[in-house]
C-alpha cells in the first residue's frame, strides 16, 4: 500500500509549480504559499465550470497560472514581472535555449512551463505536469518539482526533448511553447510577505 502524495489525487502541479519558482525568486515561506494557493483556488471556485475542469484535468491549466501569476503580483509582489515569449509553433530548440537561459547561476529568471510526456506508439502523453527549470547541467535541465512519483521526470536532457509535430520512435518530451513563462523580480519588488 502506497500513502498518497501531492499529484497522485490532485491536479494542482501548476499551482506547485508556481509556488515553487516563487520560492525561487522571493524566498516564500510555507505559510504564505499556503495563502497564495487557498486564496486562487477560493477565487477559482466562484465559477463551477472553470473550478470543474481544474479540478478533472479537462484543461491545459495555463489560464490559472496565469491568473495565479496576476494574483501574485496584485497582492504579494508587484514587482514580479511574467513574460510568455513563445508562441505554438516555436520550434523546441528555441524553448530550449530560453529555459537553458533561465537556469544559469545566479538565477535572476526562472521558467515555469507543462511537458508531456509520450512513450511511443501512443501518441497521446502519459504524463501531463507543470514544474519549475531549477538548474542545467551535463545532464541536462533539472526540475524543481512537486512530483514524488517513484518514475518521475525530474531532470529532462535534450535528446528527449523534440516538437509536437516530429515525434520520436522512443520515449519522448514535448513542452507545448506557449505554457512557458518567464519569471523575474524587479529591484523594486520588494521583500516576501
Amino acid at each position: 500500500m502506497q500513502s498518497f502524495y501531492q499529484g497522485k489525487i490532485d491536479n494542482f502541479c501548476a499551482m506547485y509549480a508556481v509556488l515553487n519558482a516563487l520560492q525561487v525568486l522571493f524566498s516564500i515561506g510555507p505559510l504564505q504559499a499556503r495563502r497564495i494557493f487557498n486564496r486562487v483556488l477560493l477565487a477559482q471556485s466562484a465559477d463551477a465550470e472553470t473550478f470543474s475542469r481544474i479540478l478533472e484535468h479537462r484543461t491545459d491549466y495555463v489560464a490559472l497560472v496565469d491568473y495565479m501569476l496576476d494574483d501574485v503580483r496584485r497582492h504579494e509582489f508587484p514587482g514580479l514581472c511574467v513574460k510568455a515569449p513563445f508562441t505554438s509553433d516555436t520550434p523546441c530548440n528555441e524553448v530550449w535555449e530560453a529555459l537553458r537561459s533561465c537556469a544559469r547561476p545566479p538565477m535572476p529568471l526562472v521558467s515555469v512551463f507543462r511537458f508531456l510526456r509520450i512513450a511511443p506508439p501512443s501518441e497521446k502523453p502519459y504524463v501531463d505536469h507543470w514544474t519549475v527549470g531549477h538548474y542545467m547541467d551535463m545532464e541536462g535541465l533539472h526540475f524543481m518539482d512537486c512530483s514524488l512519483e517513484a518514475g518521475a521526470l525530474y531532470c529532462l536532457p535534450y535528446a528527449k526533448l523534440t516538437d509536437p509535430w516530429r515525434p520520436l520512435s522512443r520515449e519522448y518530451v514535448v513542452i507545448p511553447p506557449e505554457s512557458v513563462r518567464i519569471l523575474s523580480a524587479s529591484r523594486s519588488a520588494g521583500l516576501p510577505v
